[in-house]
This record gives C-alpha cells, structure tokens and sequence, in this order.
C-alpha cells in the first residue's frame, strides 16, 4: 500500500526545498514538506498531530493522501527507531487505518 506521486509532485517540491516557488504550493503540498522534514528529525508525534489538526480544517483527498504518504515514511522506520521517538510500528498501523477509514470529495 504505496503512495503513488507523480513526477510533477516531485518537482514542484523539489522547488520549494530551493525556496523558489512556495507562493505555488498548495496546502497539501506545504503539509508533505512539513511532514517530511519533521519525520527527518524525529518529530513523529507532533507530525501526526498537525497532519490531524489539518484533516480537521481542511478535508481533502489531497490532504488525506499527505497522511498515506506520512505513515508509508513510518513504516520504512526499524522498530528501534520508532520507539526512541516516541512511537509505535502500532500507531503507525492504527493511523494508516484512521487515514484509509476517511472519505472525502
């Protein structure tokens, strides 16, 4: 169960790392960076905070697929690494069915 991207989605993150073209991002697109830097620095919890506190303000598939994509990070992590973080291989599997249980427009 893979997060599919697309070559565009790709570059346009690829400008925003270069800060040249955030005015262009969408939300969900600005959500993904987030996310990954923060699991970068082993920011799991608050991570999956700010991904549901958007969900809540802004339901989107868009959204929705920036959470697939979030857990699909968590799982390539060893368990070793999870737990120093504060997290769980479980939460990790309990957020992916929280995301997937979620139907919008």
């Amino acid at each position: 169960m893979g997060f599919l991207r697309s070559k565009k989605d790709d570059e346009k993150q690829a400008k925003a790392m270069d800060n040249s073209d955030l005015n262009n991002m969408g939300s969900a697109d600005l959500l993904q960076l987030l996310l990954k830097r923060m699991v970068y620095e082993g920011e799991y919890n608050k991570a999956e905070n700010l991904l549901f506190e958007e969900l809540e303000k802004n339901k989107t598939k868009s959204i929705k697929d920036a959470g697939i994509m979030f857990y699909n990070m968590l799982l390539e992590k060893s368990d070793e690494d999870l737990i120093k973080n504060n997290f769980s291989r479980e939460e990790v599997y309990q957020g992916l069915n929280d995301i997937n249980s979620l139907n919008f427009d």
